[in-house]
């Protein structure tokens, strides 16, 4: 007469990380900065770089194999160095867009 078997321990397994989608702002410092990424054309993406704090604005076309996290490299390179052109555009409150209605 044998024992039981012993039942497998399942193994906890680390999820995998991922690349971040909201990203950390150079002028505010908040995690507000959003990328977002047009249709390529030519071989070539149209990006616009977003601070949902500040209103920090930039436009920037890339290489087609770019993802966000590299597009956002790319503009704290540009932001840093002072080659990137920018803009501040204050977000539209919900009270403004009542008005107009």
């Amino acid at each position: 007469m044998g024992r039981r078997r012993k039942k497998r321990k399942l193994v906890a397994r680390r999820p995998r990380k991922t690349i971040p989608s909201v990203f950390q702002c150079p002028n505010c410092g908040k995690i507000a900065i959003t990328v977002e990424l047009n249709k390529p054309a030519n071989g070539v993406k149209h990006a616009i770089v977003r601070c949902g704090n500040c209103g920090l604005y930039a436009e920037m076309d890339v290489p087609e194999i770019f993802q966000n996290v590299d597009v956002y490299g790319r503009f704290l390179d540009g932001f840093y160095s002072g080659t990137l052109e920018y803009d501040f555009i204050t977000p539209v409150k919900e009270e403004e867009t009542e008005e107009l209605a």
